[in-house]
């Protein structure tokens, strides 16, 4: 079997009924004035080596004296809450099936042997965070398609649009032949996965925009690197523009410190470049709140 042929998922794909792609013009032009948009940030425990989720081959990790080890993170999933369009989650936070039962929900031997699930730790689940949202989830939007940010869909009612950036479940990459099976299994019985579209952004910053809503209050920015199908978000909330990075920065040093992860990417220069891109985005918007992919 060839590289190309290990896609993320060979679930069906179509492109998504929503979103409008624009530049990036027009999503800064307004994200700093207050919005509608509500924003709930919940993570559970996990732990992870700092080698994946850092370079720290980097001169700046070498000159820390940054060491290999485990490195205590979060698995996010966020609440947001529109008051026309209804409540979504971006990723899928942890099921508690997904870690107790992992093989009952398709999870692969592989996985299941060194994926690090029985670490895992589902408090709340996916489900708590849905019922206590007390309202039907209209969507879920993924920053993109790895087991740490799928593990929550089996608590994922089977008819909710699931929203993912372009690309991202055709993309091909040795470590799917491990988890394509289990991407296979946790997507079976749904629609198909609706790409985000983006046009490239004639304002030369960013891979491309897509204004989710067509209002201007939520936006997807495709930040490839991490995996190509990347997808980071920024919400317009009363407090005021809320970034949502997903896995182009895990932690918050390599965020403070302009360093991109480590053997956690798909493409280390465009992993590179997505973090540089926007960490000049919130520079631009000091009032912006940054959420790292999986540390506060």
């Amino acid at each position: 079997m060839k590289l190309f042929e290990f896609k993320a998922t060979k679930h069906a794909t179509a492109p998504a009924s929503i979103g409008t792609p624009v530049g990036s013009s027009a999503m800064e032009g307004v994200i700093d004035q207050p919005g509608p948009v509500v924003v709930k940030s919940i993570g559970t425990e996990w732990t992870a080596k700092l080698s994946g989720l850092l370079n720290l081959k980097h001169p700046k990790a070498v000159a820390a004296g940054l060491v290999d080890g485990p490195e205590p993170i979060q698995i996010y999933t966020h609440a947001v809450r529109h008051p026309t369009e209804g409540f979504f989650l971006v990723d899928t936070g942890v099921s508690a099936q997904f870690v107790e039962h992992p093989a009952e929900v398709g999870v692969g031997k592989m996985l299941r042997k060194y994926g690090g699930i029985s670490d895992m730790h589902p408090e709340p689940s996916t489900a708590e965070v849905i019922k206590a949202e007390g309202a039907p989830l209209a969507g879920v939007f993924m920053t993109h398609l790895h087991l740490d940010h799928v593990s929550g869909f089996p608590d994922i009612p089977k008819d909710t649009p699931v929203y993912t950036g372009y690309h991202e479940a055709e993309a091909g990459l040795f470590l799917n032949m491990f988890a394509q099976g289990t991407n296979n299994h946790l997507l079976e019985g749904r629609p198909p996965l609706q790409e985000l579209q983006f046009n490239g952004d004639p304002d030369g910053k960013f891979a491309g925009v897509n204004d989710v809503f067509g209002d201007g209050t939520f936006f997807a920015i495709l930040t490839p690197g991490h995996t190509e199908g990347h997808t980071s978000y920024v919400a317009r909330t009363a407090e005021g523009p809320v970034l949502l990075t997903g896995d182009v920065c895990h932690t918050r040093w390599g965020w403070d410190n302009d360093v991109e992860p480590g053997s956690f990417l798909a493409d280390r220069d465009g992993s590179r470049e997505s973090l540089l891109a926007l960490k000049a985005l919130s520079e631009r918007h000091p009032n912006m709140s940054v959420r790292l992919g999986h540390q506060p």
